[in-house]
């Protein structure tokens, strides 16, 4: 059974994971919040909080993100610092701590976004931050192979706790999925199973790839 590592395990995606597959992994959680954690007080920027597993492990998964829209105006120096810390310094300090503890053809699944591939309006902060982990992704990808695979899944918006701010009633529902050539926003299973299809063998010949798991929006008009 492979060891999997879950950073952000409070996230509606990994919840939803470790439900659907921990008879297929075995999962090591780290999270704020303490039910769901190795460990408490976690807190992804400050190493001394972090678990020092006694096994090797065989795949992690990085899902701490923001979603902070707002038009480029209203944006602060601040708001750009934060996404950047949560978003990307995190996933740099965690892999750097965690790297000597994985075995060989161990998984790295990371989360951009779909807007960090097609522009959007008030995405300004989320989507450079979120575009400098694709730029991460490549170039660990091309670094590590053949050793360790690193792929990164760009979603469109889909039902979660993060997201419950904006799906906030029927109207935005309904706007939303005109959006998208599907015509509905994602559920978390449409994210879920894709992280199991990453982390496990029937992926072994995918890496450095930015996967857009969206309803068609990035790429199709309709």
């Amino acid at each position: 059974m492979k060891n999997i590592l879950l950073v952000g395990a409070n996230s509606s995606t990994a919840v939803d994971l470790y439900n659907n597959y921990n008879k297929k992994y075995n999962f090591i959680r780290l999270s704020r919040n303490s039910d769901l954690s190795e460990v408490d007080k976690f807190d992804v920027l400050d190493e001394s909080t972090y678990f020092k597993p006694n096994l090797k492990l065989d795949g992690l998964v990085y899902f701490p993100g923001t979603i902070n829209l707002n038009s480029f105006d209203n944006l602060k120096i601040s708001d750009y610092q934060n996404d950047f810390n949560i978003n990307f310094i995190g996933l740099v300090k965690t892999l750097k701590y965690y790297k000597p503890f994985f075995n060989p053809n161990s998984s790295f699944v990371f989360f951009s976004t779909v807007a960090a591939k097609k522009g959007m309006p008030f995405h300004a902060s989320v989507s450079s931050v979120k575009s400098a982990v694709i730029g991460l992704t490549r170039s660990l990808a091309a670094e590590w192979a053949p050793l360790h695979r690193v792929n990164c899944i760009l979603p469109s918006i889909f039902q979660s706790e993060m997201s419950k701010r904006i799906l906030r009633n029927d109207r935005v529902k309904e706007k939303i999925n005109n959006n998208h050539p599907l015509k509905r926003y994602g559920k978390v299973e449409d994210i879920s199973s894709m992280v199991n299809f990453l982390l496990s063998d029937q992926s072994s010949w995918m890496t450095g790839q930015d996967i857009s798991i969206d309803g068609g929006i990035s790429s199709i008009s309709k």
